[in-house]
């Protein structure tokens, strides 16, 4: 890098030229230090294709032509003036006229009295896009005062612009040492490590959650980094969950995860947690319901979707989910009548003559199962076809349109033969008293 602070603008590297627009726009928010930044982090697995060069993050020569103006004996009383006529020019946003004054204050000046110069110096070669001049002056900023948060984040925030990740990591560091309570801090931090592949990733985005429990992008993003670096991500989500049950969407993304992976004792527990807080909640009562289908507590799952049912009559996948249970313990009346309920609330889903299919072929089941001789009837024949009536009319749905069509083809080799139709005088009624709850 040149050694000159005033570098020509046809000397710049290419990536002071590139960054120049990006940069120019976000100036003000720059000079807001202490303004809360929140900036979207979203992990995202590096790009293993793409190998950038390893970037100097300051520049070699530090030294300058205001170095050689240094005067003899400047008490802290000129020191003053010129840093009254520097902030000044600045303060106008007459940057050209700002530096000479400040290079005299940072050349002459020994004391931490007037520490900000070296940010408002270095300030002003940032909104003159002169970034080498910027980092130059940051570097012998730090090399005075190695806690300045404030020449730490705008050499963070010019080398994360840039890509130099591993130039932004010990800026960031200081800030979040500076400000542990600053989330967006530990949430930048938490990314670049993510970006450098350092495990160290996972523990800064646990700080953003700690600081924001409520945050459910902060948990997913954990998640995220956890399954990257072949951790199980259960046990990020169970962290949450216990160290704040009463936050809804953790205890809910851990049930569901639970739920998923067959742990269905620990997703009962989450989803128990939310209802405790909220028995109106449609959804935890949902999956409590399922949880206890996946266990075969089936009397349980028809108690939990029935207080789904009190607060919303018109839930169709809940009344489609009581239709099932029932079939399961072979009461189906009830569990057609449920059906008949969920065709109400919408007519044209396909999903309640898919649950119809289902119940008839658990008739079948229990029907075929109760009689000593093996086999199936004319009867069950019978209501074979009734279930491909009913997945026929479930296909007429686009949504549920192809499990329709491929059980209604499954089961053509269980419905009457001609020769059935012609033994049995083509009789179309179900005598069997077993299928007596078929109209």
């Amino acid at each position: 890098m040149k050694s000159k602070v005033d570098i020509r603008e046809s000397d710049r590297r290419h990536t002071v030229k590139c960054f120049q627009n990006s940069l120019l726009k976000n100036f003000v928010f720059l000079s807001l230090f202490l303004s809360f930044i929140s900036l979207p982090v979203i992990a995202q697995e590096p790009d293993e294709d793409e190998e950038m060069e390893p970037a100097a993050c300051f520049p070699e020569e530090v030294m300058t032509k205001y170095d050689q103006e240094k005067e003899a004996g400047v008490d802290q009383k000129q020191i003053a003036i010129w840093y009254s006529f520097g902030n000044d020019y600045y303060k106008y946003k007459k940057y050209d006229d700002a530096i000479p004054y400040f290079w005299k204050i940072v050349v002459n000046d020994s004391s931490p009295k007037f520490r900000v110069v070296y940010y408002k110096l270095s300030d002003s070669y940032f909104h003159k896009n002169e970034i080498d001049s910027t980092l130059l002056v940051i570097k012998r900023g730090l090399e005075r005062f190695p806690n300045y948060a404030r020449l730490h984040y705008l050499a963070g925030y010019i080398h994360r612009t840039l890509g130099h990740v591993n130039c932004a990591i010990p800026h960031y560091e200081a800030l979040t040492k500076a400000d542990p309570k600053q989330k967006s801090y530990w949430q930048i931090l938490a990314q670049l490590y993510f970006q450098a592949e350092d495990e160290r990733a996972i523990e800064a985005q646990r700080k953003v959650i700690e600081l924001d429990p409520q945050d459910p992008e902060a948990s997913n993003t954990l998640v995220q980094m956890m399954s990257y670096f072949g951790l199980d991500p259960m046990q990020a989500m169970k962290e949450a969950f216990d160290k704040d049950p009463t936050n809804v969407s953790a205890a809910m993304r851990y049930g569901k995860a639970a739920l998923e992976s067959g742990n269905y004792q620990e997703a009962e527990r989450a989803f128990q947690t939310v209802i405790q807080n909220d028995p109106s909640n449609e959804e935890a009562l949902t999956y409590l319901g399922r949880t206890y289908e996946a266990t075969e507590q089936l009397s349980k799952a028809i108690q939990t979707y029935k207080k789904v049912i009190e607060h919303n009559p018109q839930n169709l996948n809940v009344l489609c989910s009581i239709a099932s249970a029932y079939a399961h313990l072979n009461n189906f009346t009830t569990a057609r009548s449920y059906v008949y309920k969920a065709r109400k609330v919408d007519p044209s889903s396909g999903l309640p003559y898919m649950i119809l299919g289902e119940i008839y072929e658990a008739a079948i089941d229990h029907c075929a199962n109760s009689r000593d001789k093996k086999g199936y009837t004319y009867d069950d024949k019978l209501v074979f076809e009734k279930a491909r009536a009913a997945y026929r009319q479930a296909a007429k749905d686009p949504n549920y349109a192809a499990s329709a069509n491929s059980r209604y083809s499954q089961l053509k080799p269980f419905i009457r033969t001609i020769e059935d139709k012609h033994l049995y005088s083509h009789r179309e009624k179900i005598k069997d008293p077993c299928y007596s709850w078929i109209e």
